[in-house]
């Protein structure tokens, strides 16, 4: 999908906190019903993220496969369960909620505070097995460098 560059930092911005709070909802919930529809929503993103890079049959399989097939599936096997132990449950937060809250939270805020944004964006030339990258226009022309595949592909090659 061609989005504008500021639209398409916010929408990835957007699906990128739903998959975080949406992965704390599948492991956080004491309900199986409820994880199991915070994984819906997680494998909806998914696709989501999907569609913004172009990938349009990835996302449609996706959809289709594991939130048409297999979360459904999950959410059906969890109704055919006796219902009633999960309705008992007098904790509703534990120890593990706790500790996993707050690493995913101080993992969040690491990232947040300590990881540069500025990605520039680079154009690539393809010229045989080696590929050039070069600055857009609003990088300036001191960021040029030059990839050379063949030194990766071999390095690769002689590892196995």
């Amino acid at each position: 999908m061609d989005l504008p560059g500021s639209i398409h930092n916010i929408v990835v911005v957007f699906l990128g906190s739903v998959l975080i709070f949406g992965g704390l909802g599948v492991v956080l919930f004491t309900n199986p019903i409820y994880s199991a529809f915070s994984l819906g929503l997680v494998l909806v993103c998914i696709s989501l993220f999907y569609i913004l890079s172009n990938s349009y049959f990835i996302a449609a399989a996706q959809l289709l496969i594991y939130v048409g097939a297999i979360n459904v599936l999950i959410i059906f096997a969890v109704m055919f369960i006796n219902g009633s132990e999960y309705s008992n449950v007098s904790r509703l937060w534990t120890l593990g909620d706790g500790v996993t809250s707050l690493v995913c939270t101080s993992i969040f805020f690491f990232f947040f505070f300590f990881t540069n944004y500025y990605y520039p964006r680079y154009v690539m030339v393809r010229n045989s097995l080696d590929y050039k990258i070069k600055p857009d226009s609003r990088t300036g022309p001191n960021k040029l460098c030059s990839t050379n595949w063949n030194s990766f592909i071999n390095r690769f090659l002689s590892s196995i």
